[in-house]
């Protein structure tokens, strides 16, 4: 057998045609073929890494949302075998942020030798309310979330599950809802596709919605709003702590907001409310008024 072999490689050498190399040559070509091996080796290096080094700790440094660890790591799906780096970070993030819609940013890190570091931030504040319309034809009624921005977050929960993760109640003009789908990229609207110059005008009308939320979302009392009712572009109230029903009348632009909020203040400022009291507070105009409010005068959208 051996000397078969011989005589096969034998026959193979003669085949080849043979060149008379150089020293130069010669040594261009060795060091080709060192590239080459070198590069093999590395990937072959980088593959026995990917298969060999399984996914090993997975820190999560920083959760700011109400998504427990638990659920931010089944949402990363990195269970099981799963190696190390085949896990990129900006697919990781982005499967985070498609699996967990109340989240606003998610950050994915390597921690060499082979673990993760993530960390996730919670939009806040979010808002929820009822709507009813009709799709293909039949009518549809539920609940929605949304963020600041008009940003349909989710769809379909019960009003139970939206208040007791804390959203704020929202009252708003009767928005399109038949190509508005739950997810980071559709955004709740007010008109018709057809360009029309009426349509064009009325979500011109309604740009106060998304206006006036993002104000409240940068103001001091994001984190106290209760209920925000948005309906009238001419009469907007909002209540704080279940105490305090604010009548803003028509906000014209950022600064009048923070003016109004500032006369609001003023009025706690001065101790003369009840401390278990609840009250209407009515900011149209430069003066202010008081009324003593019960809880259905709060309740701004039933």
């Amino acid at each position: 057998m051996k000397e078969k072999l011989k005589a096969l490689w034998d026959i193979l050498l003669e085949k080849i045609p043979h060149k008379n190399y150089t020293p130069e040559q010669k040594a261009r070509l060795i060091k080709q073929a060192s590239v080459v091996g070198c590069v093999i080796c590395a990937a072959i290096l980088l593959l026995m890494v990917v298969v060999l080094f399984p996914l090993g700790k997975v820190e999560i440094e920083t959760n700011d949302s109400n998504y427990t660890n638990e659920q931010v790591l089944d949402a990363l799906d990195a269970g099981g075998w799963t190696p190390f780096l085949s896990i990129l970070p900006g697919q990781a993030e982005k499967r985070l942020l498609d699996n967990l819609l109340y989240l606003e940013s998610a950050e994915v890190k390597y921690a060499f030798p082979n673990g993760l570091r993530i960390s996730v931030k919670e939009q806040k504040p979010l808002y929820y309310f009822y709507y009813k319309t009709q799709l293909d034809g039949s009518d549809h009624s539920g609940w929605m979330a949304i963020a600041a921005n008009l940003r349909i977050v989710d769809a379909g929960r019960e009003e139970q599950e939206y208040a007791q993760r804390g959203l704020v109640r929202l009252a708003i003009p009767s928005p399109v809802l038949d190509n508005a789908m739950p997810g980071r990229n559709g955004t709740l609207r007010f008109t018709r596709d057809d360009d029309t110059a009426e349509n064009a005008k009325q979500e011109q009308d309604f740009s106060y919605v998304s206006e006036f939320l993002g104000y409240l979302e940068d103001s001091a009392y994001a984190d106290a709003v209760t209920c925000v009712d948005l309906r009238e572009k001419q009469d907007v109230h909002i209540t704080l702590d279940s105490r305090y029903r604010i009548d803003f009348g028509r906000v014209r632009d950022k600064q009048d907001f923070a003016q109004k909020l500032e006369t609001f203040e003023q009025i706690l400022a001065q101790g003369n409310l009840d401390p278990e009291g609840k009250y209407i507070v009515l900011l149209w105009s430069e003066d202010y008024s008081l009324i003593p409010a019960n809880d259905r005068d709060l309740d701004l959208v039933d």
